[in-house]
């Protein structure tokens, strides 16, 4: 009888490595997902076109360097799936006499394919020193002088949503800045990259 009785007891211990290893299976499965669902990565440079090529910041190839009117713009950045949200980095030199006017409210970021649109300009700033943030969105540089710039974008949910996932990775992005050198010659200088996993830093 006593031993009769023990067998559930036994049966139970036996049983109890088997639950933990399921457990401990479903755990890992669910950490592996975790990791890998993308959290952003950067912007890679497309073939460059005409006027424009590649030049390296980062990582071999990761900046985009394009030249009008005698201003040249080397873009590079990053992008987050939370609400889309990416960051330009631009670099800008003058080399003309006259001081050139970049408008970034006017300009834009879409994104292209199927769930695409364009993307908001939250901020415009320079990289660094008093007033940095750019309240018009709009700024010059002076005749022979260069400039950094960081351009925050994202694409709002709507509702007032924040925090919304898009995956950007394998997507396109093009990039349209209008330059003006002098007043009422406006040329745009346009840069095209696709999403891609974070690239290893050199």
């Amino acid at each position: 009888m006593g031993a009769a009785g023990a067998k559930p007891e036994a049966r139970g211990r036996r049983s109890g490595p088997k639950s933990s290893a399921r457990a401990l299976a479903l755990l890992a499965g669910c950490l592996l997902l975790a990791a890998c669902q993308p959290e952003g990565g950067d912007l890679v440079p497309l073939p460059p076109g005409e006027g424009a090529a590649l030049a390296a910041t980062e990582f071999e190839g990761d900046t985009l360097v394009v030249t009008r009117e005698g201003v040249t713009l080397r873009a590079r950045g990053r992008w987050s799936v939370a609400d889309a949200a990416t960051s330009v980095i631009l670099d800008v030199s003058n080399a003309n006499a006259e001081p050139a006017a970049i408008d970034f409210g006017r300009g834009e970021l879409s994104l292209e394919g199927e769930g695409g649109g364009r993307l908001t300009l939250r901020s415009a700033a320079r990289e660094s020193g008093a007033g940095a943030f750019l309240p018009e969105k709009r700024a010059e540089v002076g005749g022979g002088a260069s400039d950094k710039f960081v351009l925050e974008y994202w694409m709002p949910a709507g509702g007032g949503s924040f925090g919304v996932a898009r995956d950007m990775k394998g997507h396109t992005v093009t990039l349209r800045l209008p330059v003006e050198v002098r007043k009422g010659a406006a040329a745009d200088s346009v840069f095209g990259f696709r999403c891609e996993e974070r690239r290893p830093r050199r």
